[in-house]
């Protein structure tokens, strides 16, 4: 019977295979705490809510509501006066500006023939009374058929602060018919839109 012969490692090789096991261990240790250490390890801001709303921008004058006001009808010559509040009450800075939207008459050159002039100020204008009333100085004059029709052309521009507090601006408006208006225009009428505008600034 033949005798096998096995051959053991030498001390050295042992001692080498020892050392490979144990760095090996220790790379595959070591890679396993890094990848631990990043899984784990991690920060969030706290969460953070934001609401944004936007700002308003609002006017209105004391005779909304109310229809068609009919004015005091007009003799060549003579001259009517009449006083308006206007209200901002937005939140946002805008400037605010008077402009015709439409106007229309039953008999042709009676547009022409009947003048407005307003007039900015504060004070008075409660149910169309002046009484009280104080311009600021500044007075627009013109013909009902060359009265601006756009905003960028309006008149009167008032910037408004915009806020918590409502503000007010009382506009005198008077209003006549030409000496020189032609029979032409007798017992005629008008019909205008008169708009005060805000916009943005």
């Amino acid at each position: 019977m033949t005798k096998l012969s096995v051959r053991r490692p030498s001390r050295r090789a042992t001692r080498r295979g020892a050392l490979l096991s144990a760095v090996g261990a220790l790379v595959v240790a070591a890679a396993l705490v890094w990848q631990s250490a990043y899984a784990g390890f991690a920060d969030t801001t706290p969460a953070l809510t934001a609401s944004i709303g936007t700002g308003t921008i609002a006017v209105s004058n004391e005779v909304e509501g109310l229809g068609t006001v009919t004015l005091p009808e007009l003799r060549p010559g003579v001259s009517y006066t009449e006083c308006i509040i206007v209200t901002s009450t937005g939140s946002k800075p805008a400037q605010v500006k008077l402009y015709v939207k439409s106007r229309t008459a039953t008999a042709t050159g009676l547009t022409s023939n009947i003048s407005f002039s307003w007039t900015a100020g504060t004070g008075g204008g409660a149910n169309a009374d002046c009484a009280g009333f104080v311009s600021n100085g500044v007075t627009v004059s013109s013909t009902l058929s060359s009265f601006p029709t756009t905003f960028g052309s309006g008149y009167l521009p008032w910037n408004t602060a915009g806020g918590a507090t409502p503000e007010s601006r009382t506009y005198q408006v008077t209003y006549s018919l030409s000496t020189s208006a032609p029979t032409s225009v007798k017992g005629a009428s008008a019909t205008v839109v008169f708009a005060w505008e805000a916009q943005q600034r």
